[in-house]
């Protein structure tokens, strides 16, 4: 199964830019040398966060494993000429991802064309561009409880406003972003944390002559639990890959009628991650409808079809997914403009 093994590791680094991170190794004939590795989506109005990591051969060559890359010479550039430098994050919420996480306070803007290049004194260059779409017009309305064949969902109805053309590539997704609560307190106008043992300390002193107000916020842990999703639309491309009782990890829309004005789609949600009685997996949840650029369409649409493919065809006909990584290297560098719903369902 090396090909299965190859897409899989693949798919568990691409899932760190966006939920659960994890480390593996395979074995695959497809690596003949160390490369680097390039899985990142950026979007419209977000900072900018570029996982960069590398494959490694150990042992006899056949065993590959992904490794984090610190020394690499990051460069973003817009279409416009204007270009920046993007530095390693080492902050203690990307410590588990298996790749480095080069990032920028900057925002990305919707409808405009990046470059990236990314230089290793080792593994060499690699050079990738992407367009980011304008945001998309659309309204999500009409959550509710539903059922659908059998099973207790949540029904998200959104409203596409056109026009459409063949750039209009849709991709709809559920997650749960883990969240935990932090307590802090302020003296003199400066924001102290409670949660660390100087910070109680501080507290303690300062408390004992005057009332000093502890509050708490719920603060993102930089995890997600992909939810399950499912749709009865013919249109879109799970139609084609699977059958629509299953659920999916995205919904692909590519093919809105010619001449259509609007569209409307049901999506239908997964509840299964909604609550937790655990509080290290308690948080918010994300309903997101994305424009994106045509090879991040492809490349996690090829992914979503080996998860239904995976058993029934062959392991030397499973499909890679290609990106648009030139150079020594693999991966997709892909854009994205999104609009989302937040729901509460856990109580903190």
């Amino acid at each position: 199964m090396r090909r299965a093994l190859t897409i899989w590791i693949l798919a568990a680094v691409m899932i760190a830019s966006f939920g659960p991170s994890c480390k593996k190794s395979f074995s695959s004939s497809q690596f003949v040398e160390d490369k680097l590795v390039i899985l990142s989506e950026i979007s419209a109005n977000d900072s900018i966060k570029v996982p960069v990591g590398k494959s490694i051969r150990v042992g006899n060559g056949n065993l590959i494993r992904f490794d984090k890359v610190n020394d690499a010479r990051v460069q973003l550039k817009e279409a416009t000429g204007t270009a920046f430098m993007l530095r390693v994050n080492y902050s203690s919420q990307y410590a588990s991802n298996p790749s480095s996480i080069y990032s920028s306070r900057r925002r990305l803007r919707a409808n405009t064309t990046y470059s990236i290049e990314v230089q290793h004194p080792i593994l060499g260059t690699v050079t990738a561009t992407t367009h980011i779409p304008p945001i998309p017009r659309l309204t999500m309305t009409d959550t509710v409880q539903v059922q659908y064949k059998g099973r207790r969902v949540l029904q998200v109805t959104i409203n596409l406003e056109g026009p459409f053309d063949q750039n209009s590539l849709f991709v709809f997704e559920g997650l749960k972003e883990l969240m935990e609560l932090r307590r802090y307190f302020f003296h003199n106008n400066l924001r102290y944390s409670y949660e660390t043992a100087q910070g109680k300390a501080f507290y303690s002193q300062i408390s004992h002559n005057q009332y000093v107000p502890i509050y708490t916020d719920t603060v993102s842990q930089n995890k997600f639990i992909r939810l399950n999703l499912y749709t009865e639309d013919i249109h879109t491309e799970n139609a084609r890959i699977d059958n629509l009782d299953n659920p999916f990890r995205r919904i692909f829309l590519s093919e809105i009628p010619a001449g259509s004005a609007s569209y409307q789609i049901r999506i239908f949600v997964d509840p299964q991650f909604f609550v937790s009685t655990d509080a290290t997996q308690k948080g918010r949840v994300r309903i997101q409808a994305k424009l994106v650029s045509k090879e991040l369409y492809d490349y996690f649409l090829v992914y979503e079809k080996y998860k239904t493919d995976f058993g029934i065809v062959p392991s030397g006909q499973l499909i890679s997914p290609t990106g648009n990584i030139l150079g020594n290297g693999l991966g997709v560098f892909g854009g994205s403009a999104k609009r989302e719903r937040i729901f509460y369902f856990d109580r903190f």
